[in-house]
């Protein structure tokens, strides 16, 4: 079976790269979006605060004038004209701020307006009081009296300033929610990972387990198959041992068999009746020295030759010997059956032979009968 544990250990450690990567990735995406809310909150704190300073600057050189109207100091004069100074520099600091929102710096403009309007006021009260006419100065007082232009301006910061805390609460909550989605997000990752993690260990803890149980079993087995080798070859040696002494037992036993054929076949070369081994049909195969004595035949005239060219039945040399091709058909044996052999008449004797109960040939055992002896007259 294919060992599928690795897969697995790698496939969690990829899902675990990839929760990291996505959390990294929310994260970083957060942390620049909460820098570019921290810098423009920043940049909306610091516009509050130039509206601030312009109220603050224009109701100072406002009151700054008027003294420098009634009493004529110098110093008067000076810190009207630094507010004044001030606050041009605001209106600058607040129009370059508010440069990416049309709507405010328009109404950014509309106040820079109205406070230019108030310097312009105070230059020519200010002309006015250095060329000592207390007539021109009052009437610009007086026509002054009941103007509300300081109050236009304080409004429309007012709201200016309220609008851009509006912002900065709705700028909050998203950040907020984005904090708090980071916070999901990573607590999220993090208890998926360890999840992972404890997945991971639980599987390498389990292909442990499973491995060391498959080698105690490969142990097990090892010692059985160790146990069945030793008694294998205990067997083999025993088999061996009986086979050698088979082996010794059939060497000897063809040693006996070749000594009794060698002595079968001297007492048959020795003795002096006639053998012949034939076939089923009566062909000649082997014979013994005592044949050859009698016919006057060598062996390859004979080997393979019928019997009937050696032997014939009296008074029927022609007449075939059926008697004897019938008794090996039918397996039997024929005894003192009366031949003519090389003119002298003996006595033959047949016995079939057989492998496995089948009759493959026989042998003829032949006697000459003596001649009878001579008669006296």
């Amino acid at each position: 079976m294919k060992d599928i544990t690795l897969s697995r250990i790698l496939a969690f450690f990829g899902a675990i790269f990839t929760v990291v990567v996505a959390v990294s990735v929310v994260a970083v995406v957060n942390i620049n979006r909460a820098g570019a809310s921290r810098d423009w909150v920043n940049q909306t704190y610091a516009t509050i605060s130039a509206f601030e300073d312009i109220l603050a600057s224009a109701r100072a050189g406002d009151t700054d004038t008027r003294m420098f109207a009634l009493s004529g100091d110098a110093r008067d004069l000076t810190a009207a004209r630094e507010a004044f100074g001030a606050m041009e520099e605001h209106l600058q600091i607040a129009e370059a701020l508010t440069r990416n929102s049309p709507a405010v710096q328009a109404a950014v403009s509309d106040v820079a307006v109205l406070a230019r309007q108030r310097a312009e006021f105070a230059e020519t009260v200010w002309q006015a009081r250095r060329e000592n006419q207390p007539g021109r100065l009052s009437s610009l007082l007086a026509d002054d009296a009941g103007s509300t232009t300081i109050s236009t301006i304080k409004r429309r910061l007012e709201k200016l300033r309220d609008d851009q805390f509006a912002l900065l609460r709705e700028r909050e909550q998203v950040a907020y929610r984005q904090a708090q989605t980071t916070r999901w997000v990573v607590g999220a990752g993090v208890v998926g990972n360890l999840i992972l993690f404890s997945a991971v260990g639980w599987l390498i803890r389990d292909d442990l387990r499973t491995r060391r149980r498959a080698a105690l079993a490969l142990e097990e087995a090892n010692a059985r198959l160790e146990e069945k080798v030793w008694i294998r070859t205990a067997d083999l040696t025993e088999a061996n041992r009986r086979l050698s002494a088979e082996n010794l037992e059939r060497k000897w036993a063809a040693q006996s068999q070749e000594h009794q054929l060698r002595y079968n076949q001297a007492i048959v070369q020795s003795v002096n009746d006639l053998v012949f081994v034939l076939t089923r049909t009566l062909a000649i195969t082997r014979l013994n020295p005592a044949v050859l004595r009698a016919t006057g035949l060598d062996e390859t005239a004979l080997l393979s030759q019928p019997l009937a060219r050696v032997v014939s039945l009296p008074g029927a040399p022609d007449q075939p010997l059926s008697a004897l091709t019938r008794a090996l058909a039918e397996g039997r044996d024929l005894h003192d059956v009366q031949v003519v052999i090389a003119g002298c008449n003996a006595r033959l004797n047949l016995f079939p032979l057989r492998d496995r109960d089948k009759v493959v040939g026989g042998i003829a055992i032949a006697q000459i009968e003596p001649p009878p002896p001579p008669t006296r007259s």
